[in-house]
């Protein structure tokens, strides 16, 4: 089956009643490889079944696709993921935690594992501008310390989130940020929550299209 835009473009509505259908498994894997849009929807359905999409996938990963699998059935806590352009590049969201500065925020991240993952760290980047010490100003984010062989993206991407209600400032990537978070609180809660109202908006640009699961936490209104 030939990749082709058209057909990427169908209404989701559509695509969804179409992959809920009884398929036949080489039939489903093959559709995964039409478009991102296409594996996205697939996978939404078939989460719990992701073992029929393997061969969809060009020498992936075991530990990076039994990790995606555990992803979708039981992601963190106001987070999702999804697959961009291949198993070894996923696309994520956060919805800020209530009760911090960034509350109610929509936070992008990318994520990238090399051929070297797990001894490597996931590099993972936020592509939204957060104001906070332990977050560059380029979004990245220092995971060497954090990270081991034996935990999962599901465990860094929690630590990330916890990290929103209780920033680092003894260990911050951004030292500025870090000496006004120590020396003038006050100040530093009025940006993070300036930077988050003007950033962290349900409207970024994004190759994923997160509308459902913004609708889903009430971030955006359900379209009629």
């Amino acid at each position: 089956m030939a990749p082709c835009s058209s057909w990427s473009n169908l209404p989701r509505e559509l695509i969804d009643r179409i992959f809920r259908r009884p398929m036949d498994s080489k039939d489903l894997a093959r559709c995964t490889i039409v478009c991102t849009n296409w594996r996205n929807i697939i996978v939404d359905i078939w989460g719990k079944k992701l073992s029929l999409l393997r061969p969809a996938f060009k020498n992936p990963s075991r530990r990076i696709l039994r990790e995606y699998e555990k992803f979708q059935m039981d992601p963190p806590k106001g987070c999702k993921a999804r697959l961009v352009e291949s198993l070894f590049h996923w696309g994520a969201i956060m919805i800020g935690p209530q009760n911090s500065l960034y509350a109610g925020g929509v936070f992008l991240l990318n994520i990238h594992f090399s051929k070297k993952y797990p001894f490597e760290p996931p590099e993972i980047t936020f592509q939204t501008k957060v104001y906070h010490p332990n977050i560059g100003q380029d979004g990245c984010l220092c995971l060497e310390r954090s990270w081991c062989a034996a935990m999962s993206i599901s465990n860094i991407i929690r630590v990330i989130y916890a990290l929103f209600s209780n920033p680092d400032h003894e260990d911050p990537l951004d030292f500025e940020i870090a000496h006004i978070y120590r020396t003038q609180r006050i100040q530093y809660e009025q940006k993070a929550r300036t930077w988050t109202k003007k950033y962290a908006t349900a409207r970024q640009n994004s190759a994923i299209d997160w509308s459902q699961f913004l609708m889903d936490h009430k971030i955006l209104e359900p379209q009629e």
